[in-house]
């Protein structure tokens, strides 16, 4: 090995050391996912002029119920046209709010493919090798991440309903590079993100957790939804949770709500992040 390959080598040993110090970096990118609500969506050009070469464009993306990324794009699109001829993407988010050098703050390329969401009644629109290529989910399904949209893009709701868009989901995570700030630097395995931003000990808390919330709080969620969402249900259920909010379906008005936690949480957090979304309520309804 030469000298230089040797200096290489060693230097990416210690950025990854850095990143590791102190730091999980599955878990850091996992956070940064909910933290930021858009990001550059890199795609491979399709055009015949500028095939091969990448193309980036800002993109508003969501995270659904098992932690993924997904994102609301038109059928006429550029980058619809290149998933559609090679799925192979990359998402890259960075720091919201960067002060200073921008490179001294953190930033992720998140390398994955995706795949375009489908629901029955929208099937007929495509050939039986298109609908093969495609992530099927119940009306019901898409509904709640539409919810789960529109509290990132509150406007959203009109694209899916009255123009050609359809919702693409992330369906795996390849690698993502890791940048935490200057020598904080590596690559993290596909499936450590995945597994931090399932969280096995959530999945295996909700449906008790959501039995409780119904049959024993059905107060508290009213009250988040007068302070946070600003209507006054007559009754509510929670529908959902996961490691980055909950999700509530109520009645007079019927509506579906999807409230964040101010930060991801484990399991043993959830009953203190409930807590806090109501004192967050009572506050804001006290200060209207």
């Amino acid at each position: 090995m030469s000298e230089s390959n040797t200096s290489d080598s060693n230097s990416s040993v210690l950025a990854e050391r850095l990143a590791n110090k102190n730091e999980n970096p599955a878990s850091n990118v996992a956070q940064w996912l909910e933290d930021v609500h858009h990001g550059t969506l890199c795609t491979i050009s399709s055009h015949s002029e500028l095939e091969g070469f990448p193309y980036g464009s800002i993109v508003p993306f969501a995270i659904s119920s098992d932690g993924m990324p997904y994102i609301l794009i038109a059928e006429i699109a550029a980058h619809t046209k290149n998933i559609l001829t090679n799925s192979k993407s990359c998402l890259f988010i960075s720091h919201p709010n960067p002060k200073g050098d921008p490179q001294s703050n953190w930033r992720a390329s998140i390398f994955g493919e995706f795949e375009r969401v489908i629901t029955p009644s929208r099937k007929d629109k495509f050939n039986m090798s298109e609908l093969e290529k495609c992530i099927h989910v119940s009306e019901e399904e898409e509904e709640r991440m539409l919810v789960r949209y529109c509290q990132r893009v509150p406007s959203a709701k009109s694209y899916l309903e009255t123009h050609n868009f359809y919702f693409w989901k992330m369906k795996n995570i390849e690698k993502v590079r890791y940048i935490a700030g200057f020598g904080k630097i590596c690559w993290i395995n596909g499936d450590e993100v995945e597994k931090e931003i399932s969280d096995i000990e959530i999945q295996n808390i909700k449906v008790g957790s959501i039995e409780h919330m119904n049959d024993d709080h059905e107060d508290a969620m009213i009250t988040i939804c007068q302070g946070i969402h600003d209507f006054s249900p007559k009754t509510v259920k929670m529908i959902d949770l996961d490691c980055g909010g909950i999700m509530m379906h109520s009645n007079n008005p019927e509506r579906m709500t999807y409230t964040p936690f101010e930060k991801r949480i484990k399991a043993d957090d959830l009953r203190v992040e409930i807590i806090n979304l109501v004192k967050k309520s009572r506050k804001l309804l006290s200060t209207s």
